[in-house]
């Protein structure tokens, strides 16, 4: 992707509650599209209004995201849009449980492209802070050590037990979700899903599903943010919304939550486990979200699980075919190894701690 300074136009995208919301303009900064609301479960209609306007603007349109925002990139990236991340050095202040208003992230790209992070499938919204995120994560060792004998924090399970545990995030998405629950419950096998309390408000009917078939529902907090960017009653915001819209699909909320991109600090550490809250990672990331062809997702899900693996895979966040054609083999794979697939309350060692 060539930098460049500026677009002929610029759309932002921004979310408030379940909605979001569309503003895009020209080079002068008159508004092309006036404010468009579109709710949270109508990804296609968002998509398709971006495409038509770019189309417009033979096709010199930045279409500008923020951090809070982790559920868009890859559905426009696939559409072939070019998209941004704006970051909060570059914009005013958000509301505690919100973007800033679509015009501002519009602005952004108007003013100076050059400041915004150009994104890709295989990089996403974590375009740009890799150097950063792995410092993030060297920071919170210690605060893992101490957080794991309390059950405050689980990456993997006992290397002596042939268990896995298989993982899917982003969802529910009504095109993917479903497909997956059906191979799913063809090989009789429960996993464990990372739920976006957008997508969840959006299609409650999908969750209630996923649980009433014995998976475990988890909170994969409110957008899909960038943690390290959220003040502590940003972050406790975006997981009790989750939880509010779990337990209204399903009857119950969640205690274990997990991070978007796997990025957490000392503090997000903390302040979860100060509210009975146990942090889920991963220790196998299959990489589907990159798209690297269902061959390879199989290949890297086969090949790399090792008793007490908890595999990431992806239900929603983008397309997700190639994750529903390679899962059959991967299920055919690792059973014919002879692994035993249990959710992450069930993974040995670890457990929840008694109420």
């Amino acid at each position: 992707m060539i930098p460049r300074r500026y677009a002929m136009w610029s759309a932002g995208v921004g979310w408030r509650d379940g909605d979001f919301e569309v503003v895009v303009l020209d080079e002068a900064g008159a508004e092309v599209v006036p404010s468009v609301v579109v709710a949270g479960g109508d990804k296609t209609r968002l998509v398709e209004l971006l495409r038509h306007t770019s189309e417009r603007a033979g096709g010199d349109l930045a279409a500008v995201i923020e951090s809070t925002n982790g559920m868009l990139d890859g559905h426009l990236l696939a559409a072939g849009l070019r998209v941004y991340r704006a970051d909060p050095a570059v914009l005013p202040d958000r509301p505690p449980l919100g973007s800033v208003p679509a015009r501002d992230l519009a602005e952004s790209a108007r003013r100076d492209l050059s400041t915004l992070h150009g994104l890709s499938i295989r990089t996403g919204t974590m375009t740009g802070r890799g150097e950063e995120s792995r410092a993030h994560l060297a920071g919170s060792a210690a605060t893992e050590r101490e957080l794991q004998p309390m059950g405050r924090f689980v990456e993997r399970g006992s290397d002596d037990v042939p268990e896995i545990a298989l993982t899917f995030d982003d969802g529910p998405h009504p095109a993917y979700t479903p497909q997956v629950l059906d191979i799913l419950s063809r090989y009789d096998i429960t996993a464990s899903f990372f739920c976006v309390g957008l997508n969840v408000q959006a299609h409650p009917e999908l969750v209630a599903r996923t649980a009433g078939e014995g998976h475990l529902v988890g909170n994969h907090t409110w957008s899909h943010p960038y943690l390290p960017d959220l003040s502590r009653d940003q972050l406790m915001r975006q997981v009790d919304a989750t939880n509010e819209a779990l337990t209204k699909a399903t009857g119950t909320g969640s205690t274990l939550v997990r991070p978007p991109y796997g990025v957490r600090t000392s503090d997000v550490l903390t302040w979860l486990a100060e509210r009975d809250m146990t942090t889920v990672f991963w220790n196998s990331d299959i990489g589907d979200w990159g798209l690297p062809g269902a061959d390879a997702i199989v290949s890297a899900a086969v090949e790399r699980t090792t008793n007490g693996s908890v595999l990431l895979l992806h239900d929603a966040g983008g397309d997700r075919s190639q994750t529903v054609e390679a899962l059959p083999r991967i299920l055919e794979g690792l059973l014919g190894r002879g692994f035993q697939f249990v959710t992450i309350d069930e993974l040995a060692p670890w457990s929840p701690p008694s109420a």
